[in-house]
């Protein structure tokens, strides 16, 4: 089901990225062929993320996106067409670790719409949400691709995934890189409720509404709260993946120059606890 009923008035919008603020509720909805995200459209997600924020009639925020399969396929892979490039890369960080950032730090609290399968940054995007409402349809699916693609998760998908999912899913994910489909992603804790296709957004709506009835203090205390002492290196972890994604790929332009070792052994001194012990 398309998100139309919460859309009407941007139904034939081509903007790549809607945005609609209705009852204490915004709306931020992708609006792209397999809701894929370049640089322009992180821009703008970040920057209507920031204005949800700062807006002080918006109580809750719903990440949603048009079309009936895909919720979103991720980075628009048309970006890497000509190469990996050192300005692609650093953009990539940026923009992908902000959108991650802005959802997770976001004091209100954020809902994803999930109509069809979540793919890399779509992953990523949903895993930062703090509530999950996905459509009840066969092969709906939650992946992590970045192995296969050759490139470090960076950018959130480690951190959200093992702060969400816990270690030995998140391994799960971003080891094997395969499609984790909707039933066991609702068996490891991470789906807020499952609905049918037909109902998917009036559901949400429903329970947005709730939220912004609430206390409206309290509301933006609450989520806060909770990351802060439950994630209390947030940030750091997000730096973390950057860095090593970084590294990465500065070791496939100069491998002579690339030394794993020594790159795992300064990243346990600067954001674990000292070099761990082996033996």
């Amino acid at each position: 089901m398309s998100i139309k009923d919460t859309n009407t008035d941007s139904e034939n919008s081509t903007e790549p990225v809607l945005y609609k603020v209705k009852m204490g509720i915004a709306y931020i909805t992708l609006n792209t062929k397999m809701n894929t995200i370049n640089m322009d459209t992180a821009r703008k997600i970040v920057q209507l993320l920031t204005e949800a924020d700062k807006n002080p009639k918006v109580k809750v925020v719903v990440l949603n996106s048009m079309g009936d399969k895909v919720f979103s396929a991720g980075f628009d892979l048309a970006m890497f067409q000509q190469g990996f490039s050192d300005k692609i890369m650093d953009n990539l960080l940026l923009y992908g670790r902000d959108i991650s950032r802005a959802i997770y730090f976001l004091k209100k609290p954020v809902i994803s719409q999930i109509q069809g399968s979540a793919i890399g940054m779509g992953c990523i995007m949903v895993l930062s949400s703090d509530f999950r409402f996905v459509a009840k349809k066969e092969g709906l699916f939650f992946r992590l691709p970045e192995i296969d693609i050759q490139i470090f998760p960076a950018t959130g998908p480690t951190a959200m995934a093992v702060n969400i999912l816990g270690v030995s899913h998140a391994k799960d994910m971003l080891i094997t890189g395969r499609k984790v489909f909707l039933d066991e992603f609702d068996r490891w804790g991470a789906i807020t409720k499952i609905c049918e296709p037909e109902n998917l957004a009036s559901e949400v709506k429903k329970f947005a509404r709730e939220l912004a009835q609430k206390n409206k203090t309290l509301l933006h205390m609450i989520k806060p709260a909770i990351n802060i002492m439950t994630f209390e290196k947030a940030k750091d972890w997000f730096d973390f993946e950057n860095e090593m994604e970084k590294s990465y790929f500065a070791g496939i332009l100069n491998k002579d120059e690339f030394d794993l070792d020594d790159l795992i052994h300064r990243m346990w001194e600067k954001y674990g606890k000292g070099s761990p012990k082996f033996n």
